[in-house]
């Protein structure tokens, strides 16, 4: 049996300027802040602005049980030191060549998948997941799936060429390693508002800092256990797996600790004991993916100006009132308001020219509005809404956040049309390793094509003892003055002279921390209700 556990933490960090605050904030250190800002900001405004943009009145922004036998933990965790952490995945296996519609399909699944499962997740005060993190770990079930789990699993991505689809989300995850642009693979074209409105030259924004993203997989079996030899290859050369060797039925302890170490290890110690409960002495193999994301926004929040604030759920002036402390900074911003949807949309980009901090928020913002927003957002709209974003002189407030909360996702996996894989009768994942002793050698050669010949060949093989048992997700979720620090893991086991806008996040808005160059979304959440001021 199968239990996945996924821990995420992040940090994100957050200014705002002087109209921001509301009256009775205005105290004389905020003003001459905010006219400091105003005034670094009087610059000429590119010709190709839109004539109109109606300046926004500060709107807000939306915002393990006993493990069973096998497992897969998934973990993402935010600090971390390159020489410790998992090295880019091998090349050996992965072509250099970029399938673009491949891989915009691949990342509109993940968004997809993230919206369906908020949508599913029902009513919370703040939703916050990486569901980057849980799709990779589907992908490595899909690697090893048959029959209704195979399609179960493939429907998540709606790609037919499972093939291509592992090759090419391989070039995307080793592209989301790279901390620089240069890194990246040819072939992916700049985010719109990257290409046409360049960030002007801005001291702050070009200071060094960190631009971190680092995916660690890991396969740890049963001593004597006899794994699929093209499944071990394939996810070592496409997907970076480290594999090792535990004894869950001797020194299940010592297995616990291992593995617990080697997540902590991949995440910077921001995820520890993702495995509290002892290891069923059944199990015969644990997946581990950790993935850890720090990044620090190419303007800075002011630390100075931080300030207590309101944030109204249920739209702006109505009752009941959070407070909360409200970030704010001034600077050139991508924005865009989209009438036909109802809503607008902000980024707060990230040094290095790599990921951005999306911000969706309604008009007139509030639960209702962003449940019902999130309903009629896709892909495809969502990045309509990037595409038609360009740099705006802008003045932001934010409101400081620390999240955490636990979701239990197996019931609603099972809402989603993913029942099969935790049905000991329909469960079907024998190209990751069967009930056998030993296992016949690869033919050699394509291992990824040998697993599809092997998918192909249908019933009659021997059957696989793996089943996923449940899913747990753990989020903290930080937002700061200084930028973004997120962490996650996953277990399963196996058994104008002024501002052009007036952004406030003072109501329910939408965050998307995404990986621009892949367009893979690496969080989302929904805040509807930020944690009070201390």
């Amino acid at each position: 049996m199968w239990r996945l556990l996924l821990a995420l933490l992040m940090m994100s960090a957050v200014c705002c300027e002087s109209e921001l605050f509301r009256d009775h904030l205005r105290t004389p250190e905020a003003v001459a802040t905010i006219n400091g800002l105003k005034k670094g900001m009087q610059v000429p405004q590119q010709q190709q602005e839109p004539q109109h943009i109606q300046s926004i009145p500060l709107p807000t922004i939306p915002t393990l049980p006993p493990l069973q036998s096998p497992g897969l933990v998934n973990g993402l965790a935010t600090k971390s030191d390159p020489s410790s952490l998992k090295k880019p995945l091998p090349a050996a296996y992965s072509s250099t060549y970029v399938d673009l519609p491949i891989s915009d399909q691949i990342a509109k699944s993940v968004f997809n998948f993230a919206n369906y499962l908020g949508q599913h997740l029902g009513y919370k005060k703040t939703e916050i997941f990486s569901p980057l993190s849980i799709v990779n770990s589907l992908a490595l079930l899909l690697l090893g799936a048959r029959g209704r789990s195979y399609q179960e699993l493939s429907a998540v991505f709606g790609i037919s060429d499972t093939s291509r689809l592992h090759e090419q989300f391989g070039i995307m995850l080793q592209d989301l390693l790279q901390p620089t642009r240069e890194g990246i693979s040819p072939g992916r074209p700049l985010t719109n508002w990257r290409a046409s409105s360049p960030m002007r030259s801005n001291r702050r924004a070009q200071r060094p800092g960190a631009h971190e993203v680092h995916l660690a997989n890991g396969l740890f079996t049963q001593t004597g256990y006899s794994l699929n030899p093209d499944y071990r290859r394939v996810i070592a050369m496409v997907y970076g797996s480290d594999l090792e060797v535990q004894d869950f039925e001797g020194s299940p302890a010592t297995a616990r600790y291992n593995i617990n170490s080697w997540v902590a290890r991949n995440t910077k110690n921001r995820i520890e004991n993702i495995i509290s409960s002892d290891i069923p002495q059944s199990t015969r193999m644990i997946l581990a993916n950790a993935l850890y994301f720090k990044a620090f926004w190419e303007t800075d929040f002011i630390e100075s100006a931080t300030r207590p604030d309101n944030f109204y759920p249920n739209g702006e002036g109505t009752e009941p009132v959070v407070r909360v402390q409200m970030m704010a900074t001034g600077g050139s911003y991508p924005y865009h308001e989209d009438h036909e949807l109802g809503c607008k949309i902000i980024g707060l980009p990230y040094r290095g020219n790599l990921s951005t901090m999306y911000i969706i928020q309604p008009f007139k913002s509030s639960v209702v509005e962003l449940m019902t927003l999130q309903k009629r957002l896709t892909p495809e709209k969502v990045e309509d809404l990037i595409s038609r974003m360009y740099r705006r002189q802008a003045l932001v407030a934010f409101p400081k956040m620390h999240l955490t909360e636990s979701v239990n996702l197996k019931t609603v996996m099972q809402k989603m049309g993913l029942g099969g894989i935790f049905s000991t009768v329909q469960n079907d994942l024998s190209l990751i390793a069967t009930n056998e002793v030993s296992r016949t050698s690869s033919l050699g050669g394509n291992s990824l094509q040998n697993l599809e010949a092997q998918r192909r060949a249908g019933a009659g093989g021997a059957q696989s003892d793996l089943v996923v048992d449940d899913i747990v997700h753990k989020v903290d979720f930080t937002v700061n003055e200084q930028g973004t620090e997120a962490a996650a893991s996953t277990v399963t086991y196996l058994k104008k002279s002024g501002p052009d806008v007036l952004f406030r996040g003072d109501t329910p808005f939408m965050v998307l921390v995404r990986h621009d160059p892949t367009k893979l979304v690496l969080f989302y959440g929904l805040i509807n209700e930020p944690p009070a001021a201390v």
